[in-house]
């Protein structure tokens, strides 16, 4: 049972996602509407393809719809935290309600993407995993660890981000790229000259045509982002009992 609080927050996430995904929505229909309006004008297409021009407007909000969340909750964390804050709801309060409301907005973005692409095509999306003996049930399941894991790693950038003031926040935006970009490159380079891939490469071989080794890569990615899920939701609770009022 959630509290009077905790219902004030999921409602406004709620509401605050669902008009940011409207609002692209009803863009999205227009630009495509119109198109394909124009091109039956000028004679391009014909009526089945204006048909099919029009259906692809579902698979527009389909795209789009993975990426509301994850743009919601990366810049919204800290004015969340304003107004909770001036209405008497505590830190803790605020990242356990964003937790729900991160849960419940991962179902309906399935659902509605489910739903969208049935529209589009006419069948449900097979799985993101290309592989026959994946079901279509399995494939929806991945599919919601993924948008979830997603979200949280919005949710984390986001709170994070929230910690720091305008300048530290250029700075590691800027920074932060740059120098993993550097980390990355100069760790290959170490690797390639103590000759790592080379041993990999003349002694590690994989046969990816078995099934063994198929719900092997599945396991794993099931795994890693589950791993990668809880400590994203790890560093935005830990951010959350940070945050502070800024005057920036």
């Amino acid at each position: 049972m959630i509290s009077s609080k905790q219902k004030i927050v999921v409602q406004t996430d709620l509401y605050r996602c669902g008009k940011g995904f409207v609002i692209a929505a009803i863009w999205l229909a227009a630009i495509q509407a119109f198109f394909a309006i124009l091109n039956l004008i000028l004679g391009h297409i014909g009526w089945s393809s204006f048909g099919s021009d029009l259906r692809g407007i579902f698979s527009s909000w389909s795209f789009v719809l993975g990426f509301v969340p994850f743009f919601y909750f990366l810049i919204t964390p800290y004015s969340t935290f304003k107004w909770t804050i001036q209405n008497g709801i505590s830190r803790k309060t605020m990242w356990r309600s964003q937790m729900l409301s991160a849960v419940i907005i991962t179902l309906v973005q399935e659902v509605l993407i489910v739903l969208f692409e049935v529209l589009a095509d006419g069948h449900p999306a097979e799985a993101f995993i290309v592989n026959s003996s994946v079901s279509t049930w399995q494939g929806i399941l991945f599919e919601l660890l993924l948008l979830f894991e997603t979200t949280m790693t919005a949710m984390a950038i986001g709170y994070f981000f929230s910690l720091l003031n305008r300048k530290w926040k250029v700075i590691v935006a800027i920074g932060g790229p740059i120098l993993a970009a550097f980390c990355i490159y100069y760790l290959t380079l170490l690797l390639i000259k103590l000759g790592v891939f080379q041993f990999i490469g003349s002694n590690w071989s994989i046969d990816l045509s078995g099934q063994a080794a198929k719900t092997a890569i599945i396991v794993t990615l099931v795994v890693s982002a589950i791993v990668w899920t809880l400590l994203m939701m790890l560093v935005s609770r830990i951010s959350a009992k940070h945050m502070q009022l800024r005057r920036d």
